[in-house]
């Protein structure tokens, strides 16, 4: 499956590397056909896989009973081990001589629709998934010679035009006397008014940063692959899809409007944030196969889980 990826605000996505006081974003390198070398911004699978994932496996423990209990306040939660599992993939331990129990991994990808597509680590082997996610290309000159023609519009500038610094500021509100007044100690004085501005003590809280970001508008290819995949593995996916459509953002800044997204695969499915999806893309009711499998099966995933130690 592929298509586009469409940015609806700014994406911030940062791989480590600053410029002075300018987060900048993930770079990789381009050949290009001449065989000059470009670096362009793009947006990791690793990071989209991540986010799928959390949002896939919250919302089934969800329907599985786990979270916070409305009704008695009760909270029925995984092991930690079981949690990074889930969310993260797990990790590697030693087991000494023993093999591979590939029973073990049969049960747990019958049992868990999302592990047989994310995979995971379990004991002293790593299941792999059956859903490889790409990256997330910008659609520009540096890139349109690896970009299916269908995808490409009609005119694509360098990516360079689709960057841009975005400045930020954080300000220090011990200066605010009103907001002042909610600090105890000796910032106030005894009759409760804010000390004079000489008196403050403390380290001072405001700063000024810039963040690098690709511009809203700009288009990006996808490309999702989902092999041999069961019906149950299929729909599980669509219904993470369909999750993530509820907040459609990557990178980071999500809380301040960046990363919000829209995405349109090739004649099959669109998220957008602006549309309601209608869930006819399967041949029942979208959830229905997946919803069955959990409600038949919940018990053992929860017994599942609960082994896990």
């Amino acid at each position: 499956m592929e298509g586009v990826v469409t940015a609806l605000s700014s994406i911030t996505h940062n791989g480590g590397e600053r410029n002075g006081t300018v987060t900048q974003l993930r770079r990789e390198k381009f050949v290009q056909p001449n065989g000059k070398v470009e670096r362009v911004p793009v947006i990791s699978g690793n990071s989209i896989r991540g986010i799928l994932r959390d949002k896939g496996m919250f919302s089934m423990l969800k329907m599985l009973g786990y979270g916070i209990n409305e009704e008695n306040g009760k909270v029925n939660g995984l092991s930690l081990q079981a949690f990074y599992f889930l969310f993260s993939g797990g990790s590697l331990v030693s087991t000494g001589d023993s093999g591979l129990d590939i029973k073990y991994f049969r049960e747990m990808r019958d049992l868990i629709p999302l592990i047989g597509l994310f995979g995971g680590a379990a004991g002293n082997a790593i299941m792999p998934g059956k859903m490889k996610i790409g990256k997330l290309i910008p659609i520009c000159k540096e890139t349109s010679h690896l970009v299916p023609e269908k995808f490409q519009p009609e005119t694509v500038e360098s990516i360079w035009e689709y960057c841009q610094t975005e400045m930020f500021t954080r300000r220090d509100d011990e200066k605010n006397d009103k907001v002042r007044l909610m600090i105890a100690g000796k910032q106030l004085s005894e009759n409760g008014e804010a000390l004079p501005e000489e008196k403050k003590s403390g380290t001072p809280q405001q700063m000024m940063y810039n963040v690098e970001t690709i511009a809203a508008g700009t288009q990006f290819f996808w490309r999702i692959v989902l092999e041999d995949v069961t019906d149950v593995e299929f729909e599980a996916f669509l219904s993470t899809l369909i999750e993530f459509s509820k907040a459609p953002n990557i990178g980071g800044k999500s809380g301040t409007g960046h990363g919000e997204i829209a995405i349109k695969l090739d004649r099959w499915i669109e998220i957008d944030s602006r549309v309601n999806l209608q869930g006819n893309e399967l041949d029942v009711k979208l959830g229905t196969k997946y919803k069955d499998h959990l409600d038949k099966n919940g018990d053992g995933i929860r017994k599942f889980l609960a082994e896990m130690k």
